[in-house]
C-alpha cells in the first residue's frame, strides 16, 4: 500500500524540468557504463530509465525522539517529488523510529524479510564490528567506483574507523572528527574574578586550577565541576572502548603501544587531580548519588562551569547559548586531535535489505545532495522551518518542538549534518566551520583511528574487567576515595582479572592492524 500511495504521488510531478533543481546531476550518477561490458560500476547502478511508479521504495530511518513524527507523509511525499526530479531511480520510504524504543526495533526490523529496515545508523544502536559479526550489515566495497565521490568526502584515516578487515561495511557520518577539551564558566563570574583575559584563548592546567581556585573563594555555594571523565584531557584513544581497558597515549598521536592506563602514572595523576579538586570543593557534594552532567548542575545553578568537547571556541560558545540559562566564557585546555572518539556515527545498507544498489542511490543523495539532506534534518522550509537573513533555520512561523511534527535538533543522526542549516541558533558556520577541518592537514590523528578489536578470545576476562571498572573508576574519578589505596585495589582486581591478557591480544591485533596500513 505504501508504495502505491508513493507512485500515485510522483506520477503527478513527472513532468517536472530537472533542470529546476539544483543537484540535476546527482540522479546520472550512479547510471553511468563504461565501454560495452559488464562492468563493477554497471552492477552497481541503479536504471533511472523507468516510469517512477517502478523504482524500488527503500526504508530508510528518521529520528525520533517520540512515538510519531505528524509531519512524516508531508515531508516524505516532498523528498520523493524531489527524486522524481532529479531522475533518481529510488523512492524512499521514512521510517521514525523513536530513540527510547530503537534498539528492539531495529534489532527486530534487521532480522524481517518481509519487511526490512533499509538504510539505518549504527549510533546508540550497535559497533561497525558488532553488526558485521551479527550479519546484520553488507559490504560496500562494491559501491566504490560508482560513488568514488562518497571516499573523498573525508579524512582518509575517518574511513578506516568504519571499517573491518579493511572492508567498508559503513560510512562515517559527517563530524568535525576531530575535538579539544574546553571549560566554560559562567561570564559573571569570569568577570567578577578578573579572568577575562584568559577567556577564548589555550590555557595551561595551572592557570586553570587558578582560575578554579578563585571561582571556589568568591562563590563557595557552587561546584565547578561535573563529569571529569574526559578524554581528551586524560589524554588517551580509547579504541572505541569508554572502559579504557587497553588505549593508547597521547590520544594515539605517533603511538603504538597499547597500555594498560590504569596502571600508568598518568593516570594516577589525573586521579591526584581530582582528588583535589573534590576536597576543594569543587565537585557536586555527593557525586555518586547526584545528577553530575555539567549543563544539569548550571542550569540547576548548583554549578559555575563544566568541561566538554569542541572542536572550535566559536562552536563551544553556540552550544552554550544553546543549552545553558547563563552567559558563559570558553577557555581551551588542549590542542585539536581526532581518535576513535571523536566518531560519532555511520551510516549502512541491512543484510535483509532486497534492492541495495537503489539504497546506495538514496544513501549517497543523503551524503550529497542538499535538498535530500535537508528533507531528513529540517523538513520542508514554511511548514517546519524558516531561514533567515544570515542563511539560520528557526522553527517555522506558528511553530514550536510541540507542535513542528518533525524532528529538527538531530542533523548529527544523519549522513551529513553539514548540508543542513544551522537551527535554533545564530552561529552561521556552524557547519562550514566543522566542514573546513576536513580539509585542514595540521589536524592529527590517532593511529589508532580504524582499529577494531576483537574480543572473542578474551571475551569472559574483558567482561569482568569492565564490571571492575564501573566499579572502582567513577569513586576515583569525582575524588571520593584514598587515591592510593582504592587505585592498589583496582588494579589488583583488574590484573587477578586478565586485564593483562586482554593488553596482550590487543597488541598482537594492533601490530597487525599497523602492518596492513
Amino acid at each position: 500500500m505504501k508504495r502505491k500511495v508513493i507512485a500515485c504521488i510522483l506520477a503527478l510531478v513527472m513532468g517536472l524540468s530537472l533542470a529546476a533543481c539544483g543537484s540535476a546531476d546527482s540522479g546520472s550518477e550512479a547510471a553511468a557504463v563504461e565501454g560495452g561490458t559488464v562492468s563493477a560500476r554497471e552492477e552497481a547502478s541503479v536504471a533511472a530509465d523507468t516510469a517512477p511508479a517502478d523504482w524500488p521504495v527503500i526504508k530508510v530511518e528518521v529520528c525520533s525522539f517520540t512515538d510519531t513524527l505528524e509531519k512524516e507523509p508531508e515531508i516524505e511525499a516532498a523528498l520523493n517529488e524531489y527524486l522524481v526530479s532529479i531522475n533518481a531511480g529510488v523512492q524512499a520510504d521514512m521510517l521514525p523510529i523513536a530513540i527510547g524504543d530503537r534498539s528492539t526495533q531495529l534489532t527486530l526490523m534487521l532480522t524481517d524479510n518481509k519487511d526490512p529496515i533499509d538504510l539505518f545508523a549504527w549510533r546508540f544502536y550497535s559497533s561497525v564490528s558488532d553488526m558485521v559479526k551479527n550479519g546484520q550489515c553488507i559490504s560496500l566495497e562494491k559501491y566504490r567506483e560508482v560513488y568514488s565521490e562518497l571516499w573523498e568526502l573525508f579524512p582518509e584515516s575517518v574511513y578506516t574507523a568504519c571499517q573491518v578487515n579493511g572492508e567498508q561495511y559503513s560510512l562515517p557520518g559527517a563530524d568535525s572528527f576531530s575535538n579539544f577539551q574546553v571549560y566554560a564558566m559562567r561570564k559573571d563570574v569570569a568577570e567578577e574574578i578578573g579572568v577575562m583575559d584568559l577567556a577564548d584563548t589555550k590555557i595551561t592546567m595551572d592557570q586553570f586550577n587558578g582560575i578554579l581556585d578563585k571561582a571556589e573563594a568568591a562563590h563557595p555555594e557552587l561546584c565547578w565541576h561535573g563529569d571529569t571523565f574526559v578524554k581528551p584531557l586524560m589524554g588517551v584513544d580509547n579504541l572505541g572502548n569508554d572502559a579504557l581497558i587497553g588505549v593508547l597515549m597521547n590520544r594515539g598521536i605517533d603511538e603504538t603501544e597499547i597500555v594498560n592506563y590504569y596502571a600508568t602514572d598518568e593516570f594516577k595523576a589525573y586521579c591526584e587531580q581530582c582528588k583535589e579538586w573534590a576536597d576543594k570543593g569543587l565537585i557536586v557534594d555527593d557525586p555518586l548519588n547526584t545528577d553530575y552532567a555539567g549543563y544539569t548542575l548550571m542550569n540547576d545553578g548548583i554549578g559555575g562551569g563544566y568541561l566538554f568537547e569542541a572542536y572550535s571556541i566559536d562552536y563551544a560558545y553556540s552550544l552554550m547559548k544553546a543549552q545553558i540559562n547563563y552567559d558563559t566564557v570558553i577557555f581551551q585546555l588542549t590542542d585539536l586531535a581526532g581518535d576513535n572518539s571523536c566518531l560519532y556515527n555511520g551510516w549502512q545498507i541491512s543484510s535483509v535489505c532486497k534492492n541495495p544498489d537503489a539504497a546506495m542511490k538514496l544513501l549517497y543523495l543523503m551524503y550529497t545532495d542538499e535538498t535530500v539532506a535537508r528533507f531528513f534534518t529540517l523538513g520542508i522550509e514554511g511548514l517546519t522551518y524558516k531561514v533567515d537573513e544570515n542563511g539560520c533555520a528557526w522553527y517555522a512561523d506558528g511553530v514550536d518542538v510541540n507542535s513542528a511534527g518533525w524532528n529538527l535538533s538531530a542533523p548529527w543522526f544523519y549522513p551529513n549534518e553539514c548540508l543542513s542549516l544551522p537551527f535554533e541558533t545564530d552561529y552561521k558556520e556552524y557547519f562550514s566551520g566543522m566542514e573546513a577541518l576536513w580539509t585542514d592537514d595540521s589536524i592529527q590523528y590517532s593511529n589508532g583511528m580504524g582499529f577494531v578489536f576483537d574480543n572473542s578470545e578474551v571475551y569472559d576476562q574483558m567482561a569482568a574487567c569492565s564490571a571492575i571498572v564501573d566499579e572502582y573508576r567513577t569513586a576515583l574519578l569525582m575524588g571520593q576515595v584514598d587515591v592510593d589505596d582504592y587505585l592498589a585495589k583496582f588494579n589488583k582486581e583488574l590484573e587477578e582479572n586478565g586485564i593483562n591478557e586482554i593488553i596482550s591480544a590487543m597488541q598482537v591485533q594492533f601490530d597487525e592492524f599497523m602492518a596492513s596500513k
